[in-house]
């Protein structure tokens, strides 16, 4: 179809071809650990079971109804520590631009660095905020094809500058994550042991409380210093309960159980996954006020928006007030996959429309 004919996509034109092109470390759909493949794998899936021409660029262990493109037969792995994995893949998949009308490109700085050398309009989701700010090919960019997707309002202020596209926010795959509305007396702290998740700030909490909290996350050398420093000391095993990095089935449980997840974060999150895994489960959830926690948390309705320890503490006390009912239904309404594919559908009718003029 040709690029006047925009006006129709967002109401579905089925003959608009897209190529999504995704990682090549884990998976799509990812067996374990995997942010960004869950993203991909709920987005093309939900464009392919709205009837649209998808094509995913990943490893040929992927499993998905769109059609699929790939020349590593399985996930590289994380350990594997060649850049020329996702260079060869993501070259590979760009020498194809002139088969399609959009690209939606997860594949990081490497897609970003090889959309400058196709004509056709590629959108970037940015799944976080680490490499962009020193990284100088985001902003010598041909801003004629290249496009930027936040996945938080909080995210687009944070990187000033860029080619942006309306926000789109992330979403889960809702029937994984069980609803309970019995509660159990104990708090949760949940991610990785870095001093910036806040989680010495949550057994203070706890602690000021005398409520029992207990802790998940992966602890790698980034965090070791601050984990030994200010919540090795603190763990009990009764009141304060370490449970280190989890299976899947214990998170869910926990998020299912829990008073309340705690979120006491130092820095601008760009979403917060987390916290609508929590608020899924029917589990309210407390967070400091910082990055896409204000986007994501409806103040005093599935949950409490505070700015320090003492706000925190306060607002557990007040948490029998947030009903785990409502929490479901705002994931159900706001974060689910129908949504996140109709935003994304937006998206490729704004960058046509754009990228025409």
């Amino acid at each position: 179809m040709g690029r006047s004919d925009t006006g129709s996509l967002a109401k579905g034109d089925k003959y608009l071809k897209i190529a999504v092109v995704a990682p090549v470390w884990v998976r799509v759909p990812p067996e374990q650990y995997g942010g960004i493949e869950v993203v991909v794998n709920l987005t093309v899936g939900e464009l392919v079971r709205q009837g649209k021409d998808v094509t995913l660029f990943a490893t040929g262990d992927a499993i998905t109804d769109a059609k699929l493109r790939w020349i590593y037969p399985k996930a590289v792995g994380f350990s594997s520590g060649s850049a020329s994995f996702p260079e060869t893949h993501v070259a590979w998949a760009y020498s194809q631009a002139d088969e399609f009308d959009v690209i939606h490109d997860h594949a990081g700085s490497a897609g970003i660095a090889m959309a400058r050398l196709v004509d056709k309009p590629v959108v970037t989701t940015l799944h976080n905020n680490y490499f962009v700010p020193e990284n100088p090919v985001f902003f010598e960019q041909n801003k004629d094809n290249q496009f930027y997707t936040p996945i938080s309002d909080a995210q687009k202020r944070e990187i000033p500058g860029l080619n942006f596209t309306r926000t789109v926010y992330n979403a889960i795959d809702l029937a994984k994550y069980p609803f309970s509305d019995k509660k159990e007396d104990f708090l949760l702290s949940l991610g990785n042991l870095w001093e910036v998740k806040g989680h010495d700030t949550a057994i203070k909490v706890a602690k000021q409380l005398g409520m029992k909290l207990i802790i998940a996350g992966k602890l790698d050398p980034k965090g070791e210093e601050f984990f030994n420093a200010k919540v090795k000391p603190e763990i009990d095993g009764e009141q304060i309960v370490f449970e280190g990095q989890i299976s899947q089935e214990r998170k869910l449980e926990l998020f299912s159980k829990a008073k309340a997840f705690l979120f006491p974060i130092r820095w601008e999150e760009p979403f917060g996954l987390v916290m609508i895994e929590a608020m899924v489960c029917g589990t309210p959830v407390i967070a400091f006020r910082h990055g896409s926690v204000p986007e994501v948390i409806v103040d005093g309705k599935t949950g409490f928006i505070v700015d320090n320890a003492e706000e925190m503490a306060e607002a557990v006390k007040k948490v029998d007030t947030i009903s785990p009912k409502a929490c479901r239904e705002h994931v159900e309404r706001e974060f689910c996959p129908e949504r996140m594919a109709e935003c994304y559908w937006e998206v490729y009718a704004e960058v046509l429309e754009k990228s025409a003029r």
